[in-house]
């Protein structure tokens, strides 16, 4: 890619980037945070993380709505309306993140959607500390795939469906649409 910040730079101006997805595996947040990391990877041998992005648990009280917070998975398909403009995250609770990655070391989120909870949303439980658990009906977005009409589909591990979804205002901008 061509990192806009750098184009006067004699070294540096055009780089190899990878986006890192770790995955949120314990419900209520009862672990460290699962962030996605973006790691410059021109020199194979000596790979380094440039920028993060993160959902903000406070923006939904993502915590305390059930089921895992964190990052999940990302779109695989290079296809060319969103290759190397924007990436789709999915985190659990917190539905999928449209992220604008043309200037990788500063991610930033253009657009989200959170499904609704269904009649056939399954419960996520934790332990408590004095026996038994506490259970929550929560979406769990879980994997994100994109293609080459602009469609973007988002599966629910917790039965809430499959949504077929589409970009509008500033991140529809953002992509290559013919």
């Amino acid at each position: 890619m061509t990192v806009p910040e750098f184009a006067k730079m004699e070294k540096g101006r055009t780089a190899d980037f990878v986006v890192i997805v770790t995955e949120s595996t314990q419900n209520e947040c009862r672990e460290y945070r699962h962030p996605v990391f973006f790691a410059d990877i021109t020199d194979e041998k000596r790979p380094f993380s440039i920028s993060n992005f993160d959902v903000i648990e406070a923006a939904g009280n993502f915590c305390a709505r059930g089921g895992r917070f964190g990052a999940h998975a990302s779109n695989e398909s290079f296809t060319p309306i969103y290759y190397k403009r924007l990436i789709f995250v999915t985190y659990f609770n917190a539905g999928v993140r449209a992220v604008d990655i043309r200037d990788p070391y500063r991610p930033k989120e253009v657009g989200y959607y959170i499904p609704a909870i269904t009649n056939k949303t399954d419960k996520r439980c934790v332990p408590n500390p004095g026996g038994g658990e506490t259970c929550k009906v929560a979406i769990q977005s879980n994997n994100v795939e994109v293609d080459e009409r602009g469609f973007i589909y988002v599966a629910d591990r917790a039965n809430t469906g499959l949504h077929i979804l589409e970009l509008t205002d500033g991140a529809r901008a953002i992509a290559d649409f013919p």
